[in-house]
């Protein structure tokens, strides 16, 4: 016989309470904890859309004359160099694991990563970059908005060893800005592009060494980039990219706010009107800032009328500065005096800035022959009209604006302005064939100030871009001193000096540096800026983005 003790009693009691209980209540599981989004970490995955403004003409990156070709180039290809975000040479993120300068500053000794391949999976090679370097200086390539930068490269004392992944890159002379120009060499691959037309082969195709590749473009509408899963460097968070191709600023403000893409430029009215919107900023991100560009009126130099640079003061009389700033851009712009931004060490703060005077500029074309003969409000001149055609990119309604107030500026003092718009894709082409008279346009300038590919008359095209054909031996001479000039100090006068003479001649009539306006997707993280270049095309940028996993779309 079992003697069962009170205390035993009690406890054998209480399991029983709690085995009756649990029989006749429902087990409840224990639920798991919701992953908290930890959006400080970076994130895999995802599609970023990006808004291109123009379609691209090229993806071949040694053909590349805008800023639109460089955004997607930036994904598909790696520089010899990277730019930081101070704007100064680095190997981050670059094909160069180190460099070295001769001591008479003429030899460039480049060793590559070991580790970098293109994207068709073969090694990038010393012969790759030298035969990249060989295609840009080679005219009949046609590379003018770099071959500028390497026209003293020596062919026959450059070599590359490959199995050593050393280039060795010998120049003629010494020039100050050589080594900032590497950061714009983009190697291809030699296997791949030696084959074909050069110059029309690779329009929607590309082979290089960046963490994306090319899934397609189609002409007009879109390009579509997927991150390599072989990349050789830092991966890139985001899988792909995205770019939709809208020309117009009105349909792509309507497209972020709809969520259809993630970032676009978006125009100063936008700025002022909704950048401040509570339920917009809840959205999206608004940023605002000063790059290295400038807008201006290039003039065909060439042209009967336009050859002669007192006409051309006469018409840049004529460019209300102010009015553009307080009506167009709401304030947020600077009036330009020259080829250098204010923020540029080769400003020339001493140059004024041209005044509004529409009474100075009829009188000058007055004594030049241009007169009212027959009273029609439009002058003459051996009977023929004082008539020009500006030429603007189709879809750029700022751009429209203020050619339509110049024409209306004009008018006033007789001179009759015809506006002719031209489908972005064919317009900077148009420029580069010299076939036009006047246009309205902007310019992304280069970290170094060097405006030779711009100004010297060497430089006409193919060659370079002064599609304007201005000539002048002093320009030429100072531009040539200061690329030469290794002393700062020194270089910093020449440049001053060139400034004065440019804005004398206007090949240009400068009109107005306009801080860039972004909206940027709340969804899209760790987006930074670089002082005088904005949000692209420097490392990591745009590279070092990413999208936390809740917000990413497939």
């Amino acid at each position: 016989m079992t003697i069962i003790s009170g205390v035993n009693r009690i406890r054998i009691a209480f399991a029983l309470s709690l085995l009756l209980l649990g029989a006749c209540s429902k087990e409840k599981p224990v639920q798991p904890q919701p992953v908290v989004e930890d959006e400080n970490t970076p994130q895999d995955g995802g599609t970023l859309i990006r808004r291109l403004s123009s379609d691209v003409n090229t993806l071949n990156p040694l053909l590349m004359n805008n800023r639109y070709e460089h955004y997607v180039a930036s994904y598909l290809f790696t520089p010899l160099l990277q730019l930081d975000a101070n704007l100064l040479p680095t190997t981050a993120g670059s094909l160069t694991d180190k460099y070295e300068i001769s001591p008479d500053g003429k030899l460039y000794t480049f060793h590559l990563n070991p580790k970098a391949t293109f994207s068709d999976g073969t090694p990038v090679r010393a012969s790759d970059v030298l035969f990249t370097l060989f295609k840009i200086v080679d005219p009949k390539s046609e590379s003018a908005q770099f071959a500028g930068q390497f026209e003293l490269l020596d062919e026959p004392n450059s070599h590359a060893d490959d199995a050593h992944n050393t280039v060795v890159v010998a120049f003629k002379e010494v020039l100050a800005p050589q080594l900032v120009a590497f950061t714009v060499v983009h190697p291809i691959p030699q296997h791949v592009y030696s084959q074909g037309d050069f110059k029309t082969a690779y329009a929607s195709s590309a082979v290089g060494a960046g963490p994306y590749k090319l899934v397609r473009r189609v002409p007009g509408k879109e390009i579509l980039l997927e991150r390599r899963a072989d990349f050789w460097g830092v991966r890139p968070h985001i899988q792909t990219i995205l770019f939709k191709i809208i020309t117009d600023d009105n349909t792509s403000w309507q497209a972020i706010k709809r969520g259809d893409i993630d970032e676009t430029i978006i125009s100063s009215d936008v700025w002022t009107m909704e950048s401040r919107r509570p339920d917009l900023m809840k959205a999206m991100d608004f940023r605002r800032f000063y790059t290295l560009s400038y807008n201006y009126i290039p003039w065909n130099t060439r042209d009967p009328i336009l050859s002669d640079k007192r006409i051309r003061r006469a018409l840049a009389m004529c460019v209300d500065l102010q009015s553009i700033i307080n009506n167009i851009y709401h304030g947020t712009a600077r009036a330009m005096n020259g080829p250098f931004t204010p923020d540029q060490w080769s400003y020339n703060p001493d140059v004024p800035v041209i005044r509004y005077d529409p009474d100075e500029a009829k009188r000058i074309l007055n004594s030049l022959g241009w007169t009212d003969t027959n009273g029609d409000g439009i002058l003459e001149k051996n009977g023929k009209p004082f008539t020009l055609e500006m030429v603007i990119g189709a879809g750029n309604s700022t751009s429209m604006l203020q050619a339509q107030l110049y024409q209306s500026w004009l008018k006033n003092i007789g001179v009759d302005l015809k506006l002719t718009t031209i489908d972005p894709s064919a317009y900077f082409q148009g420029l580069m064939a010299g076939k036009f008279q006047s246009s309205y346009i902007g310019w992304d300038l280069d970290p170094d100030p060097d405006p030779r590919a711009l100004f010297h008359s060497s430089q006409f095209p193919p060659a370079g871009q002064n599609f304007v054909f201005y000539k002048n031996p002093v320009a030429d001479a100072l531009i040539d001193q200061a690329r030469h000039e290794l002393d700062h100090s020194k270089r910093v006068a020449i440049y001053r000096q060139l400034h004065a003479v440019l804005a004398d001649d206007q090949p240009y009539t400068w009109t107005v540096q306009v801080s860039t306006k972004w909206a940027i997707t709340k969804r899209v993280k760790n987006v930074k800026e670089s002082k005088g270049w904005g949000l692209y095309l420097w490392y990591p940028g745009e590279l070092d983005w990413w999208i936390p996993k809740s917000q990413q779309k497939m």
